[in-house]
């Protein structure tokens, strides 16, 4: 794995830390990235549960970044907070264990939204850790206005420890209350969507039964690594980067709330859970995911199996015609029988390339179509996936 660090470290922007010098090699056992975008409101809530949460083998690394063309009063945020930082303020949090990344001086600008900063801060994390340690050492994604419960660590170490084969965990989570009657019945309506959205998955037997949230992602050093690192889409970096994962080592879902992200309306990514917070105030409806949707999903998941993925015609022969129709349509059929020279013709191993191919972005679009006779969201990311994005 060392190889494979070194190689992905020469490929990486590697910007430096403060206070100096900064982050050190070997210094701590894990690393918690925090991008921060005009966030001095929240951030100091956010530190002081993070510093009754954290033991001293936890970093906490905060990327303080905007964009070029960012409004004067966002910039002069993120300036207030630096100068802050720099004379001493860690709002709880000891000062060995906190360090920020300066993307806000000219020249330092961000342009690829809260994926970058997420990046450019996780591979710092990694850049930190011991190569030998990689397997046992946790990169973690929290946003900066997100607060999370005393249980966080522990809870993190436990989901780990009990699924020692997994590549990340995706955190329990419940949005904090709404600022607003409007603003709490929407967040409320929209986790219980997203929870049968989940529960959806589960019951089709997904490998991607897991949600998707910047703010409550947990990863296994190693497997970030093997990941290819974050993605930088302009929004969705979490939804990217958890599929990616998962391709490699399987990703758990934790039921047990302890992180609490923010329910306020933003509209600073293209979607997520501020956006749609935004849109459901507005008057607009969630997307419909009948229960049909998933049963179809089931269903077609239930003959992937080894015996038949090992012979394409008959498995298309006992596929429904719309699910035969959506692999078709997206080539399945001419790319699968390439696939199948390079995996073993083994049980697990052939339901694994498959979930591999047929990956949440498809299974998103499969559920779409087969509630809606439409590819209209077949570009996007679900909403369900619920990116906060707050960068």
């Amino acid at each position: 794995m060392s190889a494979s660090w070194h190689k992905y470290l020469r490929r990486a922007v590697l910007l430096p830390s403060e206070p100096a010098p900064g982050l050190q090699l070997g210094q701590f056992r894990h690393v918690v990235v925090v991008p921060v975008m005009d966030e001095l409101q929240f951030l100091p809530r956010t530190l002081s549960s993070l510093a009754q949460a954290l033991p001293d083998r936890v970093a906490v690394l905060l990327v303080i970044n905007h964009g070029p063309d960012a409004a004067p009063a966002r910039k002069q945020n993120n300036l207030t907070l630096l100068a802050q930082l720099r004379q001493g303020e860690t709002w709880g949090v000891p000062a060995r264990q906190l360090f920020w990344i300066d993307c806000a001086r000219p020249g330092r600008e961000l342009n690829r939204g809260v994926g970058e900063a997420r990046k450019i801060g996780l591979d710092a994390g990694l850049a930190s850790l011991a190569p030998d340690s990689l397997g046992e050492s946790f990169l973690v994604c929290l946003d900066a206005d997100t607060l999370v419960s005393a249980r966080y660590w522990p809870a993190i170490e436990e989901g780990f420890r009990q699924h020692p084969r997994c590549g990340a965990l995706s955190l329990g989570f419940r949005h904090q209350k709404g600022g607003s009657a409007a603003e709490e019945c929407t967040i409320r309506q929209y986790e219980a969507y997203m929870a049968r959205y989940l529960e959806g998955l589960r019951l089709a037997g997904s490998r991607y039964a897991y949600h998707s949230i910047g703010s409550a992602i947990a990863v296994r050093a190693g497997s970030y690594l093997a990941a290819g690192g974050m993605r930088m889409p302009p929004a969705g970096e979490d939804f990217y980067f958890l599929q990616a994962v998962c391709k490699t080592a399987a990703v758990v879902q934790l039921d047990e709330p302890v992180v609490f992200p923010s329910a306020r309306v933003s509209d600073r990514v293209l979607f997520g859970t501020g956006p749609m917070q935004q849109k459901l105030q507005q008057g607009e409806a969630l997307p419909c995911l009948p229960a049909a949707a998933f049963a179809a999903l089931r269903e077609m998941l239930a003959l992937t199996t080894g015996e038949l993925l090992s012979h394409p015609e008959e498995f298309a022969d006992k596929l429904a015609p719309a699910a035969r129709q959506f692999l078709e349509r997206r080539g399945f059929f001419a790319v699968w029988p390439k696939i199948l020279l390079n995996t073993a013709r083994e049980p697990h191993a052939l339901r694994t390339a498959f979930d591999c191919w047929f990956d949440a972005l498809k299974t998103y679009q499969f559920l779409r179509e087969n509630a809606e006779g439409d590819a209209a969201a077949e570009n996007f990311p679900p909403a369900a996936a619920g990116t906060p994005g707050r960068g």
